[in-house]
């Protein structure tokens, strides 16, 4: 049987690694912005329970990322407002150093473990973890309007983090998350990815709407549904490159 010392930091890390496993839909994927720069993430092909298992960077745990469905294709869809987004993004600003600050006190824990045992060092530890995840949760409170956090939301998240420690590490992540971006995903990549990037996107959901095609049995109206929106898709990577 492993000793405390052993289980507690691994039941830590795995707890945190759990919470940072998604579970996408087939149309479903990530942006992420970085550095004042936009990306993308699919889903591995791994399916659990219908969907696509999609494991998180847990070393980038301070990284906006938000879900988006590439099949909303709707140009007519208002778009996102750049002025909210720039302020949901700076609202959540402050956090980004919080979970970090709570990322590198859960590394800390096994070196504290292995180096000083269970005395009063691993009661300071714990005590300066909850110290950190009070203060997130009254930040978010405070900005709970710019966060898009609503009186429910914000007690799911408050019980999420204080009766689990780990997933407050994920807090960014889970704020982005819940804020969807408005309109069309694939216009918005269009207009703020740069020509790279988006044509890597492209390729990624054509690729992910072929995979939706073998799916139907013969060319049914869903075929045909999908297969013009692949063409509509070819056709905009085609101008992009033009505009390069």
């Amino acid at each position: 049987m492993p000793s405390f010392e052993v289980l507690l930091p691994l039941g830590a890390v795995g707890l945190y690694l759990f919470d940072s496993t998604l579970l996408l839909y087939s149309n479903e994927l990530l942006f992420a912005r970085r550095s004042g720069r936009w990306s993308f993430a699919t889903s591995s092909s791994l399916l659990l329970a219908g969907r696509r298992v999609c494991f998180l960077n847990p070393f980038m745990p301070a990284l906006p990322q938000f879900r988006v469905r590439w099949s909303e294709a709707d140009s007519r869809q208002e778009h996102e407002s750049r002025e909210e987004l720039d302020a949901f993004l700076a609202a959540l600003e402050p956090l980004r150093y919080v979970v970090i600050a709570l990322w590198v006190l859960l590394l800390a824990l096994p070196v504290e473990l292995l180096l000083l045992g269970t005395g009063i060092e691993l009661v300071v530890l714990m005590a300066a973890f909850y110290v950190v995840i009070l203060a997130a949760v009254g930040y978010i409170y405070i900005r709970r309007r710019e966060l898009h956090v609503s009186g429910k939301s914000f007690l799911a998240l408050s019980f999420d983090c204080l009766a689990c420690a780990p997933f407050a590490i994920n807090l960014v992540r889970k704020l982005a998350l819940r804020r969807p971006l408005a309109g069309n995903p694939i216009d918005f990549a269009r207009r703020t990815f740069d020509p790279a990037t988006f044509s890597a996107l492209i390729h990624a959901v054509s690729q992910r709407v072929s995979d939706e095609q073998q799916r139907e049995y013969g060319q049914t109206p869903r075929w045909a549904e999908l297969e013009a929106y692949r063409k509509e898709l070819i056709a905009m990577a085609a101008g992009n490159r033009s505009q390069d």
